[in-house]
This record gives C-alpha cells, structure tokens and sequence, in this order.
C-alpha cells in the first residue's frame, strides 16, 4: 500500500537530516551527498509528494516505466531523472541526453552504443563507470583491472562525460562489512585520477562522483566518500 504524502515527506526530512549529521561528523561538508530518490517501483503519485516536500533528484531503472511516470510528471520544474539500472543497448535512445545523470555504464557494447546515441543525437550526457568491484557473477559492471581502460574510452567518447565511479557491494547482513568496498572504489577513483591525470588536466576536477551507498547502508557510504546516496525503501517504503 502507498505511503501516504505526510510520511514520505516525514521520511525524506528525517534521511536528510542523518545524511549532513553523517557528513559533517566525518569531516565533510554539509551539502556534499546527494540523495537520490530511488522511486522505481512506486507510482508518480509519490514521487509528486516527494518533489513537494523538496526532493529533486530521483532514480530510475526500467526505461518504460521511467517513461510514464517522467511523462506524468513533466509539470514539475528542477525534477532531475537519474538511470540507476542497466541499460540495455536497445534502449540507449530513449535515455541519453534525457536524464541528469547515468550511474550504469556497465559493458563496452553498451558504452558504444552510448557514444553512438549521443553524437547522432548532439547530446551531452553525463555517465558513472559501473564496476563490479567483488567480481559477482549476478552483477553487471566492469573488473576492477579494468577500470582504467574503460574510463580512458569514456573520456575520449563524444558525447559523454565521464563522472565518476558506482557500485553495488555484495549483500551483507552487517553494513560494517561494506565499509571495505566502499573505501576500494574510493581509492580506485583516486588511483584513476592519478593515472590519467596528466593526459585529461581537469580530471580531478570532473571525475568527482561517487555513487555507493542505499537504504541500509548509506550511513557508511558516507563516511567512505560518497556523493551520491541511492535510497528506496527508507523514504517511499517497500516497492508494490
């Protein structure tokens, strides 16, 4: 059953208040995280009650449904649409240059048929690196080993501008156990940084994003590094 618009706004004041408390306690700035909403599942209603409780930034993973609700939703000034899932080549078209920000460059395959989208299209579309950091078969992304070389075709690709990194750590029943992971792929940005630094200037500068961290486990994304928070469940409640 929906959460009703009073408790999805409580909800939101309560994970934005603990994300800067958080931040600040480790040694960060206030405004340094930013919470996606990650509405899939949930009908635009909610996301409505979301954006007017203050909301901007929400995440989607399936192309359809983030269609209908981005078409239902299309009143609503400053609503910034995030990709979070993996997006399948066939439907590279319907995404880029239409969303703020896509976490889930997965696959070679699907990274060219992004650069192709992007310059047929005069797009400009930002892009994270997935990478599947444990090397779990059920998860998609590239190999730790192999994150320099993507990064260096994302940074050469027209069109897209590489952001930063993403993960999705193993499932763990204690959050303490992904600290680890969280911390690697913030080392592995800055080991990226330094390594591609002096072909790419303002890489430092641009390759800033972290996004790691959801519902159960974000408190330790931040103190690990993260800019950016994916969150479901603890703002709009279990998916329907």
């Amino acid at each position: 059953m929906p959460l009703p618009a009073a408790t999805i706004s409580e909800n939101l004041a309560l994970i934005r208040a603990a994300i800067i408390e958080r931040a600040v306690r480790a040694g960060r700035a206030a405004d340094a995280v930013t919470l996606v909403a990650v509405s899939k599942g949930h009908g635009a209603d909610a996301i409505r009650a979301a954006w007017e409780a203050g909301q901007r930034d929400f995440g989607e993973s399936y192309v359809q449904e983030w269609q209908r609700k981005a078409q239902a939703l299309a009143d609503l000034n400053g609503l910034r649409w995030h990709f979070v899932g993996h997006l399948q080549r066939n439907k590279v078209k319907v995404v880029v240059g239409r969303v703020a920000l896509l976490h889930s460059a997965d696959t070679m395959a699907g990274i060219d048929a992004m650069i192709r989208e992007a310059w047929a299209s005069k797009s400009q579309q930002d892009v994270l690196l997935q990478v599947n950091l444990a090397d779990e078969q059920s998860k998609r992304g590239c190999t730790e080993r192999d994150a320099e070389l993507f990064a260096q075709v994302l940074l050469r690709a027209p069109g897209l501008r590489l952001r930063g990194l993403m993960v999705l750590p193993p499932a763990e029943g204690d959050p303490e156990r992904v600290r680890p992971w969280f911390r690697r792929l913030r080392v592995l940005r800055d080991e990226i940084v330094d390594g591609l630094g002096e072909l790419h200037p303002t890489l430092a500068e641009e390759f800033d994003t972290l996004s790691m961290g959801m519902s159960d486990d974000w408190p330790i994304a931040v103190d690990e590094g993260a800019t950016h928070v994916r969150v479901g469940t603890a703002i709009f409640g279990p998916r329907g």
